[in-house]
Parts: structure tokens; C-alpha cells; sequence
């Protein structure tokens, strides 16, 4: 919890100027890892870029941005986060939206344990995935009791377009998962899903070079996911 209190004390003041009206502002909260955080876009790494996707949607919605991502964050650690943490509870009681990238250091620290892409088996991953499943359900209950706002959950795109098959065979299972975790959650409560997984499949581009993060066109691709949901508000 050390890495999530450190971080927090970084970026909790960095808030997107704004067009909104000073007195009702219209609040975006981003929450999750390295991806909404806009990893290694900037020379240094010591704050969210505002390159990154959450600010972009904010700038095109003259909203203001409040980005508690945190690199290197697994779901069981934002459940944590949203759960106990004072911090991401009050922030996430203001918000309007909220937007939830999360999963890929659960699917990463599978991959590694397990010596690489290539000793990867999908029943050597198919238990991290139930459990990252059950935590971003619990995620989205726990955002729900706290606030009203609307709730984009982004499933998870490819890191290593290049492994092809051995890789897609858990992000297929995990992203049908979510699917299917949206649609029965979307009877109850305020959110929608955003399919990052299709928009990467086949445009290796989107990804910095030797790198699993978003270049600048992915989350330019990443915000446009949600700014389509968002047309007409």
C-alpha cells in the first residue's frame, strides 16, 4: 500500500483546467494502471500525462479530470483502493463519470510466474482471470454505492500483438468475461463497456515501440471509445 499512498499524494492535485462552469463543475474520475495513467508518454513518469486518455476526454468535454491511476495496479489493489482508501471514495462521491481500465498487471503477473509467453497455459491463467472478473464486479458495486455517476469499464487490448494466438486465447476468455459481467450488470447499475480489445486488434501501432503501453494514437483511440458514448451529453 506503500507504492498506492505514495503515488496518490503525487497526482491527487493534478486537475485539468476546464471550460465548466466554476460553480458546477462536471467531474471525470479515472481509476486504474499504467494505461489511463498514460505511462512512459512523457519524458518522466512522476504524474499522469495529460496525453493520456482520461484528459483527453476531458479536454474535449471541458471537463475537470481527477486521475487516480497508478502504474503497476492490480485489480485486487483497486478493490482495496475503492473500498478503504478516503481518497478515491471521495473523489469517486463527486464524479459524474468514471472511467475503469483495469486487469493487465493481473494478466502480466500470470505471464511472468509462469516463465514468459511461452510457458503460458490457459489453465495456468484461467484462475487469475476468474478472480480479476470478480474484482472488477466488485469494483463496479462498490463505484455504485458511492455515487451516481456513469461508469465505463474498458476490457483489455492485446501488449504483445506479436505473440499472436498464445496470447489471445486468455484475452479472448477474460474479454468475453466482461462482456458478459457488463450486460448483467448494466440491469442494476449505470454502466457500459468499452472495447479497447477490438479497437487494438491488428494496429500494433497503438502500442510504444518495445513497450506494452498506449502510444499517443492509442489513447487518442482509447478516449474516442468513450467520447462515442458521450456524443450527446
Amino acid at each position: 500500500m506503500k507504492k498506492l499512498i505514495t503515488c496518490l499524494l503525487i497526482i491527487f492535485s493534478l486537475h485539468l483546467p476546464t471550460a465548466a462552469k466554476a460553480e458546477d463543475p462536471i467531474r471525470l474520475a479515472a481509476i486504474g494502471d499504467s494505461i489511463p495513467y498514460g505511462y512512459n508518454l512523457e519524458e518522466s513518469n512522476d504524474h499522469p500525462s495529460f496525453r493520456g486518455f482520461p484528459y483527453l476526454v476531458g479536454m474535449e468535454k471541458g471537463w475537470t479530470v481527477d486521475n487516480l491511476s497508478i502504474p503497476g495496479l492490480t485489480s485486487q489493489e483497486l478493490l482495496v483502493a475503492v473500498h478503504d482508501n478516503e481518497l478515491f471514495r471521495s473523489t469517486l462521491k463527486e464524479a459524474d463519470y468514471v472511467l475503469l481500465y483495469i486487469g493487465g498487471n493481473d494478466l502480466l503477473n500470470v505471464v511472468k510466474k509462469n516463465g514468459g509467453l511461452k510457458g503460458l497455459e490457459m489453465t495456468d491463467a484461467a484462475p487469475a482471470m476468474q478472480n480479476l472478473i470478480q474484482h472488477v464486479y466488485s469494483i463496479v458495486m462498490e463505484i455504485d454505492s458511492l455515487t451516481d455517476a456513469e461508469i465505463f469499464v474498458y476490457n483489455l487490448y492485446n501488449p504483445y500483438p506479436a505473440a499472436g494466438k498464445k496470447l489471445d486465447a486468455p484475452l479472448v476468455y477474460i474479454n468475453s468475461q466482461y462482456a458478459a459481467l457488463i450486460q448483467l450488470l448494466d440491469h442494476f447499475t449505470n454502466v457500459s463497456l468499452l472495447d479497447a480489445y477490438k479497437a487494438f486488434r491488428g494496429h500494433s501501432q497503438l502500442i510504444l515501440p518495445k513497450d506494452v503501453h498506449p502510444s499517443e494514437k492509442g489513447q487518442q483511440i482509447l478516449a474516442e471509445l468513450a467520447l462515442k458514448k458521450l456524443r450527446d451529453v
